[in-house]
């Protein structure tokens, strides 16, 4: 597929919100989440409200009971609905995941990379301005999400991973917008994996505050590092204080010139409640002034590792248009495997394509299911979709454009 948009919109709609036009990036290495104690949902929750990122891109996923369980219980909270999650796959090892705020963003495809230990995420989010349509360009985000391999002997196996990643960059059409982000446990900026994320291959990726440097237990770097947030270990995860820089997020040049319609906002990146006060210190003890305790607490209870997150800004406005929040996203098409994901899990029911003719080109009964696999990949076009399942019936439309 070469640069196609999939812009699924419902109907019955009245009415216009607008909302901000800047969005925060947040990327998180969970740390075996839910494993043995998914109440440290409660933990995010408390970091969530008060971040209050666009897009969360997390690592260490372990199943796909945490999906419903963070969007229930860490983000669609206290009267919010408008965060949605893509598509969870259980990978090799542990899974990345990406949540976004569907007021402002929606997914146009995703994409699993193998490497030889866990799988790289590959995710295109579009911006929803207000005058978007079938005929209006938009605003395209690549996110990628990558765990590299831990540990201080194994730096071959991570650049081989991060080459990966860069054979993909060259490949894909339309190289525009590109976070690279996660846990990359590079011990050094000038480790053979770092170099080669950042200056190998076609698309040259940035670190936004120009902070390269030999990281690894140096107090010269105690305001960059992510990990760890505790002195001893607890159940889960490392010990030892924050002496790491691991946690970080790359993106193209384009992001810094608005070349594609965003612009980094200057002095935004930060490693939440890192005040350059830790070394080889907890992230709670002692007292930090950044955060809230309540906040300062839960980064250090909830993951050995601290957030990364970034704010990007654009000149156009986002907008949504609905008559309740929960029914928008209902589904959506990825073109890679030309399946169409359901928000909802259907128990018994049909579901129909039309063209605006009303003619049906596709339909099937959908059993115990989220998932329509359709036989081809579908054109450039309008398309209308019907889900019909006993008193409940739900439509929108479908526009792909090249």
């Amino acid at each position: 597929m070469k640069g196609r948009l999939i812009i699924l919109l419902n109907f019955w709609f009245i009415g216009t919100m607008f909302g901000q036009d800047s969005l925060r990036i947040m990327y998180y290495n969970i740390l075996n989440f839910p494993g043995e104690s998914p109440g440290r949902v409660y933990d995010l929750r408390k970091i969530i409200n008060y971040s209050e990122p666009d897009i969360l891109v997390v690592n260490e996923v372990l199943t796909a009971d945490a999906v419903d369980l963070i969007l229930d219980n860490a983000l669609n909270v206290f009267g919010r609905t408008n965060y949605a999650a893509a598509v969870f796959f259980d990978g090799p090892d542990t899974d990345n995941l990406l949540f976004y705020n569907q007021d402002k963003l929606g997914i146009s495809h995703q994409v699993q990379i193998p490497t030889g230990l866990r799988d790289i995420s590959e995710y295109k989010l579009y911006y929803k301005q207000a005058d978007l349509g079938p005929e209006t360009d938009t605003i395209f985000l690549n996110l990628y999400s990558l765990h590299l391999k831990a540990g201080s002997g194994h730096f071959n196996q991570r650049k081989e991973e991060v080459l990966v990643l860069k054979y993909r960059l060259n490949d894909i059409e339309n190289k525009e917008n590109i976070f690279v982000g996660g846990d990359f446990n590079f011990y050094s900026g000038n480790e053979s994996g770092c170099l080669a994320l950042r200056e190998t291959g076609d698309v040259t990726l940035i670190d936004p505050i120009n902070s390269i440097g030999d990281w690894n237990n140096n107090a010269s770097y105690a305001y960059l590092h992510t990990q760890s947030t505790r002195e001893a270990a607890l159940a889960d995860g490392s010990g030892g204080g924050m002496d790491d820089r691991f946690d970080l997020i790359f993106c193209t040049e384009d992001v810094f010139n608005n070349a594609n319609g965003l612009t980094y906002i200057e002095s935004s990146y930060q490693a939440l409640g890192q005040d350059g006060m830790r070394f080889n210190d907890a992230i709670n003890s002692p007292y930090n002034p950044t955060v809230p305790d309540s906040v300062a607490d839960a980064l250090y209870f909830l993951s050995d590792h601290l957030p990364v997150m970034m704010d990007v800004k654009t000149d156009r406005t986002a907008s949504i248009q609905r008559n309740k929040l929960e029914d928008l996203n209902l589904c959506y098409y990825n073109a890679v495997n030309q399946t169409i994901y359901l928000k909802n899990h259907v128990i018994n029911g049909e579901f129909l394509l039309l063209d605006l003719s009303g003619k049906v080109i596709f339909n099937q009964m959908v059993s115990n299911s989220n998932q329509i696999a359709l036989k081809k990949e579908l054109k450039p076009g309008i398309f209308i979709w019907q889900l019909t399942e006993s008193s409940r019936k739900e439509s929108g439309k479908i526009a792909v454009i090249d």
